[in-house]
């Protein structure tokens, strides 16, 4: 009985310690959590990857051209300055509002699931849920996107009838906020949502929320570069073209996370053969994933309706007209509208005050140029001002002007910005060989077309201005005209410290820069700031305003800038030969 008692007691013996079999469990835990943590690591798949990819690249490209083209949208209500007004800091702002809601709902997609696979018993756990709901979130907003950008210049018609009582402070918020503010949360959304799911790690919280900013700030170095490109696109064709690229990114996003879907709903019911499932269960199975596929057929609906909206917002919006649409060009009392065209500076314009017998230039908002019906003069004295830089005593071509304003042709002058070609007309009939440079093709075209600009000037370059005087010629032009204030805004790169030496140097040497400012003379902070940056170039500046009736009112002033000193000789006899009446005597 002993020895049997041994012989039962030596299996006991062979038994593991009992430390060694409390260690059991929690080993056991260890490696039922491991698998966890290594698909939590482990990142999306390839598929789920390259939709991601598509996603950030989608939302920087999008974002980047609305944040350009929504000032662009409300300059035909608000002018140039009033839509940047805030802007920027609004933007920010929207996309900041939108990356949390991405985050409030990744932690959502957590909450409900964690990260794995599929189970023996075939249901979906985390790993096919978070990926998927990621892929589906991202799409759904770049459906969203496209219905809303496409749908943008019909909701900007109605919104700017409220222009009036909004006023210039809350209209231009107001619009925007109808207009591309839900796209760029919608852009934020979809970024944290996506840099969310790459960053997923919840061995390392510190790795996780490096990895998230990271990409973030990927996708924010993404949208600057955008920015950065010399895109130019029509109001309209730009917001639709910014839709279909919404769309098409939606349409990709689908596919790949369908293929995706496909693979694991496989995986599933493979998994669940080989645990031995009933095969009602398995059947169940089976019917949930062909019932899952039918619906994801309707995954193409929101393209259909992209196209639909696109095409209603195309032929039926005075914005996708490519010139003078019925609805814009409808009779206003008083006023007739010649011509409207978008083109690189805003909207351009040409219409007659039938009232007061003038035609005016516009762009956007602000009168570029006008002349009268009846003399063909200029509604503004200060474009005669320029005359005047062939009237500088000391200057060779000075006593012959003196008498008739006549050149003998061996003069140069340069006109940066055009208007309505006033001076380039003027310097024209005086012999002058005249070049111009305007950014604007549709302002050229409504010079010729209706303001009476001679099409047989010296040059014309339809470019850049700053670009154009960084690379013409040492000492070519004997007079520049810089005209290129718009009533709002200014382009600065021309009124720098080194576009004004860049004049000078084009100049030759006894030249004479004519510049046309607009301000408050009582304003002398401005004004010394302009006198300050003329003086890095030219020792002898003198400056003279159309009037003086009101110096608190915003006025044309003309600045004469040469490195010799600036007298005139306007003799009466010049006046007489120019006629005394005329709208450029009394100027001169």
């Amino acid at each position: 009985m002993s020895s049997a008692t041994a012989r039962r007691r030596k299996p006991d013996a062979q038994q593991p310690p009992p430390s060694s079999s409390a260690e059991t469990p929690s080993s056991s835990r260890k490696e039922n959590s491991s698998p966890r943590d290594a698909a939590a690591t482990a990142g999306p798949p390839a598929l789920i990857l390259i939709s991601i990819f598509i996603s950030f690249i989608s939302t920087a490209i999008i974002v980047a051209s609305l944040i350009r083209m929504g000032p662009q949208i409300l300059e035909p209500v608000y002018g140039n300055i009033l839509p940047h007004s805030g802007y920027s800091s609004a933007t920010v702002t929207s996309l900041a509002i939108g990356a949390a809601i991405g985050l409030v709902y990744w932690w959502h997609i957590v909450s409900v699931a964690t990260i794995g696979s599929v189970s023996a018993s075939g249901s979906e756990t985390d790993q096919l849920t978070t990926d998927t709901r990621t892929a589906r979130a991202s799409a759904i907003a770049f459906d969203v996107t496209a219905a809303i950008t496409a749908l943008a210049p019909q909701r900007a018609e109605y919104v700017f009838r409220w222009s009036g009582r909004l006023g210039p402070k809350w209209g231009p918020f107001v619009s925007h906020s109808a207009l591309v503010y839900p796209v760029f949360i919608l852009g934020g959304f979809t970024a944290a949502v996506c840099a969310t799911r790459v960053s997923y790690n919840p061995r390392s919280p510190t790795r996780q929320w490096t990895v998230f900013g990271a990409c973030l700030a990927a996708a924010s170095l993404a949208t600057w570069v955008v920015l950065q490109l010399p895109i130019q696109h029509r109001t309209c064709h730009g917001l639709l073209l910014n839709a279909g690229y919404a769309a098409l990114s939606s349409l990709m996003i689908k596919l790949l996370a369908g293929r995706q879907e496909d693979l694991d709903a496989a995986d599933a019911l493979d998994r669940a053969r080989r645990h031995g499932q009933q095969q009602t269960q398995h059947s169940k199975q089976k019917n949930a994933y062909l019932g899952e596929s039918r619906l994801r057929r309707l995954r193409f609906v929101p393209t259909a309706a992209f196209v639909l909206f696109a095409a209603t917002t195309l032929l039926s919006d005075p914005l996708c007209a490519s010139g003078l649409a019925a609805r814009s060009s409808a009779s206003t009392p008083g006023y007739a509208m010649l011509s409207r065209a978008e083109s690189v500076t805003g909207w351009v314009s040409v219409s007659d005050d039938t009232t007061r017998r003038l035609r005016v230039l516009r762009s956007g908002h602000s009168i570029i140029g006008g002349h009268w019906n009846s003399t063909g003069e200029s509604i503004f004295a200060i474009f005669y001002y320029a005359d005047a830089v062939r009237l500088v005593r000391g200057r060779s071509s000075s006593p012959k002007a003196r008498q008739t304003l006549s050149g003998d042709g061996t003069e140069r002058a340069l006109q940066i910005g055009l208007g309505i070609g006033v001076s380039a007309r003027s310097l024209h009939e005086q012999n002058v060989r005249v070049d111009v440079v305007e950014i604007d093709p549709a302002v050229y075209r409504a010079a010729v077309d209706f303001f009476m600009l001679p099409t047989n000037l010296n040059a014309v370059h339809l470019a850049d201005g700053r670009r154009f005087i960084d690379t013409a010629q040492t000492h070519t032009y004997d007079y520049v005209v810089h005209d290129v204030f718009t009533g709002g805004s200014v382009p600065a790169p021309l009124f720098s410290t080194s576009a004004i030496e860049q004049i000078r140097r084009i100049l030759k040497p006894d030249g004479i820069l004519a510049m046309n400012y607009v301000g408050i003379p009582n304003d002398s902070r401005s004004l010394a700031h302009i006198t300050f940056t003329l003086r890095t170039a030219f020792p002898h500046i003198r400056c003279f305003a159309e009037t003086l009736e009101d110096p608190d009112a915003m006025v044309n002033m003309m600045f004469f800038a040469s490195p010799r000193p600036v007298r005139f000789d306007i003799t009466p006899g010049l006046l007489r030969a120019i006629g005394s009446s005329s709208i450029r005597a009394r100027a001169l």
